[in-house]
């Protein structure tokens, strides 16, 4: 009798179960597992990921999602799972980052004070030395890249008639955004070379960077147009300053730099967000990934670490509003200095 009993409790509570996965739209369905396939055919960490025990529990907690808005919190479970604290994931009006205390905790007051003034660039002379701070770049169409770039471009030329003994590149409060008009600002410190890769899940090699004539190239193409170019390269020393504010395409600048001779970094540590991101719109333009898709790699196609260290550590004494007495610059000037 009790095994009749038990029988019919499960019975009932196969046939609810199976009720409320038959309730769940095709097309929510298809959605999600859209939405996994993107995640895991293109992440750069989606090897760490088990998808079919992530993919249940996205289909368990959205089993009473009566359309595709309502999966949001469900997908934020394969999101998590991943670990990318340099992605971002939105969905209509929904919005959603991975938190990161542990870089959050690494910022002065003197780094949140300077970002509150927004980006800018700064050129000046500090002690007959060429400073210039590069801040964030948030910008995508090729008008404003050029804009950015020739500004930078600019900024050095105006400093190389100064005639400096050396060059401080500043970028501790470069969060990042798009590293073509950054390099592309400062390609009179290089020769001609290939200088990075990116490489992704499976050890594919792409995105050769490059410098030629006082060009940036990816692949061989000029990325900003250069209206007045240096005819030499500059081959004096130039110090480099990182920290905790140096992240994404900020790194990727001090990665390129790391690999220049007469250079060295200066500062803390950079915020290990040291890879290229890749965006993914879908579901008619109202669902967007964006997920970190490839590592850097150096000119050898090595991998390099996500975060970059810097060859003298100075934790702290930042001065934005003082330069002259910011122990990091000091210390770099005392390098630069050095015969």
């Amino acid at each position: 009798m009790k095994s009749k009993i038990l029988n019919l409790y499960f019975s009932i509570f196969l046939s609810c179960s199976l009720n409320i996965i038959g309730q769940t739209p095709d097309s929510v369905k298809a959605y999600i597992d859209s939405s996994i396939e993107i995640l895991s055919k293109n992440s750069l960490y989606a090897y760490n990921v088990n998808w079919e025990k992530i993919k249940n529990e996205v289909y368990d907690s959205a089993k009473y999602a009566k359309n595709k808005s309502e999966t949001f919190s469900a997908l934020k479970i394969a999101f998590d799972a991943l670990g990318d604290k340099h992605a971002a994931y939105y969905q209509y009006d929904d919005q959603y980052k991975l938190d990161n205390p542990a870089l959050f905790k690494r910022y002065s007051d003197s780094i949140k004070a300077a970002w509150s003034l927004g980006p800018r660039i700064i050129t000046k002379l500090i002690d007959d030395i060429a400073y210039i701070n590069i801040p964030y770049i948030g910008v995508g169409k090729q008008v404003d890249i050029d804009k950015f770039a020739n500004w930078i471009y600019n900024g050095i030329i105006d400093l190389s008639k100064k005639n400096p003994k050396g060059w401080i590149i500043d970028l501790r409060l470069n969060g990042g955004g798009n590293i073509r008009p950054m390099l592309a600002g400062v390609a009179m410190f290089f020769n001609n070379r290939i200088v990075s890769y990116y490489i992704d899940k499976d050890g594919k090699a792409t995105d050769e960077a490059s410098f030629y004539n006082g060009d940036f190239l990816i692949d061989g193409k000029i990325q900003a147009s250069i209206t007045s170019k240096i005819s030499n390269s500059i081959s004096q020393k130039v110090a480099i300053l990182i920290g905790p504010g140096t992240a994404s395409s900020g790194e990727g600048v001090a990665i390129v730099f790391k690999q220049r001779k007469k250079t060295k970094l200066f500062g803390d540590y950079s915020a290990g967000l040291a890879n290229a991101t890749n965006g993914f719109v879908f579901n008619d333009n109202k669902s967007y990934f964006l997920i970190s898709t490839a590592r850097i790699g150096n000119k050898h196609k090595k991998i390099l670490p996500e975060f970059v260290k810097p060859d003298v550590i100075i934790k702290g004494g930042e001065s934005y509003n003082d330069l002259v007495k910011d122990l990091v610059i000091k210390s770099a000037i005392q390098w630069l200095n050095k015969k």
